[in-house]
């Protein structure tokens, strides 16, 4: 029943070996499923929690800090909001993510979740990173993209993921340290990958089952 995190640098393959390592240990991929739980707690449609991450809406001026402490709380319980900024997102993830990990055999792509979950014995954390010419050149092959495109989403969603990330205040959240296996896929290739991320999982050699 143990849990796997994945994050990634944009256009490492991240969703890629995701599902690859999927199909090979009969693992549950959340993804679709912390939106929806997002959206439902925080009382909003998965567009705007979609929105706000890709966006960046409110990412930099967070609520708490705009708000008297009263006016940040009525304002984040009005059924009529339909917003969503920092300090919620951030919340509602350290609600939600150990409750879709509790349903074991999972494995969780990104929305910090290797910071959420870092206590838990059940877990292994991933991480792959990639140069960016490499991370180009996946999205053009992946998705059919010109270089030009390619460059800009990847340009792109590396700066919102980096404003993502500065939420949990975590400091250097692609540290190797903080991970029990980093992947650089620069040098090693998608089918390597999974063996090796495989292994990781069927492993308890650092004894990271839950007693």
């Amino acid at each position: 029943m143990a849990v796997l995190t994945i994050s990634r640098q944009f256009g490492a393959g991240g969703r890629t070996l995701a599902e690859k390592v999927s199909e090979q240990i009969g693992y549950k991929v959340a993804h679709e499923e912390v939106i929806e739980k997002l959206a439902e707690k925080a009382k909003v449609s998965a567009d705007v929690v979609k929105a706000f991450e890709d966006e960046g809406r409110g990412l930099i001026r967070r609520a708490s800090s705009l708000l008297t402490p009263q006016r940040f709380i009525d304002h984040v319980l009005d059924p009529k909001r339909n917003y969503m900024d920092g300090d919620t997102y951030v919340d509602l993830l350290h609600k939600i993510i150990p409750e879709v990990a509790d349903e074991g055999n999972i494995i969780i792509l990104g929305r910090g979740a290797q910071f959420v979950l870092k206590a838990r014995l059940d877990t292994y954390h991933v991480l792959l990173v990639a140069s960016r010419e490499h991370r180009i050149r996946f999205m053009q092959e992946k998705y059919e993209l010109s270089e030009g495109k390619a460059r800009e989403v990847v340009d792109k969603q590396s700066k919102r993921r980096e404003k993502l990330m500065r939420l949990f205040r975590h400091g250097d959240y692609d540290e190797p340290t903080r991970y029990d296996m980093t992947l650089n896929m620069s040098k090693i290739s998608m089918d390597s990958s999974v063996d090796l991320v495989v292994d990781l999982v069927n492993s308890d050699a650092k004894g990271k089952k839950a007693a």
